[in-house]
């Protein structure tokens, strides 16, 4: 689910409220605004000075609106509200939207946060668009990461290159750190194997051909290396095989081999039988199988 459920956003939405109209009785800002009722009816895009006050290491309205609790809220409620310390605000390259939550990319950190929308999906908010420059602060709530109500989206397109770095960038960051979806967390460099090194270096030709020597010497490091080189080799031809067998109508079960389609069968088992026939057992463990 990559947005808050329906109790959590009402509950969000009634913490920063609160929070919001206790920053403007202390600042004066909204004019106007003499209790919460007709505080709520005023624009939200009024509010933004609030909240900068608040996302702002100069003040610290979130201990003193936890202090004095005006509003008389449980633990568990200062507690989210506290949590709010822990914020991010940078302008963030949205890359891509997943099933849990929607990417966000900062280029100067190389950072990848997963971020969930509050009542709405990002990617209902961008119909589903990527890649999308936002002005945004990020918060966490309960063991999620989302936003504090208000983002700035650049009216900015993007070309073919850079589209294609942002792709390379955010995955790279993906690679080291993970998707980061707790501010609160300490961040750990993902531990490497070469395996998995391997398998990211050739996902696309963008990285194959920016990481040709990385590719080079790993594939030498052992039978296993090697296997999975043309394993991936294999399943980059496929892509274009498989699209023009289907377009020919033509079903079964194939195995690849490096830059070639070297045996078929309408089974499963029929294909294992002709690749043991034709293929040499120390070639077997470099195929890329697949079905149409």
């Amino acid at each position: 689910m990559n947005t808050l459920s329906k109790e959590d956003a009402l509950l969000f939405h009634k913490l920063m409220n609160s929070l919001l109209f206790y920053v403007n009785t202390k600042t004066g800002l909204i004019k106007n605004a003499n209790n919460s009722k007709e505080f709520l009816h005023r624009d939200i895009a009024e509010t933004m000075p609030l909240r900068k006050k608040i996302f702002s290491d100069k003040y610290n309205f979130i201990d003193n609106y936890i202090t004095g609790n005006p509003d008389k809220f449980n633990e568990e409620e200062l507690k989210i509200i506290a949590s709010w310390k822990k914020y991010k605000a940078d302008k963030f390259f949205v890359v891509k939207h997943a099933k849990e939550y929607s990417l966000f990319f900062n280029s100067d950190s190389q950072k990848v946060y997963g971020v969930k929308g509050i009542t709405d999906s990002f990617e209902e908010k961008f119909r589903g668009h990527t890649p999308v420059l936002v002005d945004i602060t990020l918060i966490p709530f309960k063991e999620h990461m989302i936003y504090d109500g208000v983002f700035a989206p650049y009216p900015v397109s993007f070309g073919g290159g850079m589209r294609r770095n942002l792709k390379q960038e955010s995955e790279e960051a993906v690679q080291q750190f993970g998707i980061i979806t707790d501010l609160n967390a300490a961040l750990i460099v993902k531990p490497q194997d070469d395996e998995e090194m391997l398998r990211f270096y050739m996902k696309s030709v963008d990285n194959k051909f920016k990481y040709g020597e990385e590719i080079k010497k790993l594939k030498k490091k052992s039978k296993e290396l090697e296997a999975i080189f043309c394993q991936e080799e294999a399943r980059d031809y496929a892509r274009g095989s498989k699209k023009m067998l289907k377009d020919l109508g033509i079903k079964g079960y194939f195995a690849v081999l490096l830059h070639t389609i070297v045996a078929s069968g309408e089974s499963e088992k029929e294909l294992r039988a002709n690749m043991e026939k034709i293929i040499p057992e120390d070639k077997r463990n470099w195929i890329y199988e697949f079905k149409l």
